[in-house]
């Protein structure tokens, strides 16, 4: 089985990474219908997928300068105009899955303990289906 390092996995935005990053996940999710009848069998309950539902959250330090990447600053402009993203998470090396899909700035943190680095942490909610690509050479 084959590892991978996370720093060769990343979320973008519009193809613009998040200064400062630190860590980054994706939580896909389903919901379910309750489908137990009197007839189940046993009493065990049935379920039947329903609506399913992708999202994103960045954890990292904070870095008000973006460069030519996306500040904490820039992703709160997002979320205040409520402006719609193209996210893309997944590998960057020749071969790496990768899903891509239409997002919005879910919420955003700053956090600053006098005795540490600020930190941000951000969310992102996808909106539609996602699509489940391959890194081209």
């Amino acid at each position: 089985m084959s590892k991978k390092a996370g720093y060769k996995i990343v979320l973008q935005l519009d193809a613009k990474t998040i200064v400062g990053y630190r860590s980054h996940n994706m939580d896909v999710s389903s919901d379910f219908a309750d489908a137990t009848t009197g007839e189940s069998t046993n009493q065990w309950k049935e379920n039947e997928p329903m609506f399913k539902g992708m999202n994103f959250s960045v954890d990292g330090l904070y870095d008000p300068v973006a460069g030519s990447n996306l500040s904490v600053n820039d992703i709160y402009d997002l979320l205040a105009a409520g402006t719609q993203v193209t996210a893309k998470y997944g590998g960057i090396e020749t071969g790496d899955t990768y899903y891509q899909v239409s997002a919005y700035v879910e919420s955003i943190g700053i956090a600053a303990d006098y005795t540490d680095l600020a930190s941000h942490s951000v969310s992102f909610i996808a909106t539609g289906e996602p699509t489940k690509s391959t890194v081209g050479a």
